[in-house]
């Protein structure tokens, strides 16, 4: 059983609107706004954490279980379900039908999932498994206060 869950899981399709676009301050008049030689895009988060928007999901976490590898209770975590696994990577799987983050670790032909920094809990990837890799971690979202 494991020390922590995932409470909510949200689609990161998002629905765009024009509000970095320079051509916003032009006017039908032909005159363009003095306003537009300052233009300065704004930073996006979407643009910057969400590659794949149709790909990617958010999920909150809940509990202590991940905390030795910076995963806090109530972090989110995106998930990028286009991005092919590699070693060591942070990954969610169903693991036995639970939900489970785990790191991916690759040895001598053998993988293993590992429950944390330590490497200690590690599960061995065989057939008899019921296991599937649901996604990439690609962020987690941490609130300090």
């Amino acid at each position: 059983m494991e020390n922590f869950s995932i409470t909510d899981i949200y689609s990161g399709n998002i629905d765009r609107n024009n509000e970095n676009d320079p051509n916003r301050f032009r006017r039908e008049t032909g005159f363009p706004s003095p306003a537009q030689d300052h233009y300065e895009r704004r930073l996006s988060l979407d643009d910057y954490i969400i590659r794949h928007p149709a790909a990617t999901f958010f999920m909150r976490v809940k509990g202590n279980g991940l905390n030795d590898i910076g995963i806090y209770s109530k972090d989110i975590l995106v998930i990028d379900r286009s991005l092919k696994p590699t070693a060591n990577c942070l990954i969610t799987a169903i693991l036995e039908g639970e939900i489970v983050v785990r790191k991916l670790i690759k040895t001598n032909g053998t993988t293993y999932l590992a429950k944390g920094k330590d490497l200690k809990e590690q599960t061995e990837i065989t057939e008899a498994l019921d296991f599937k890799i649901w996604g990439v971690v690609s962020h987690s979202i941490h609130e300090h206060s």
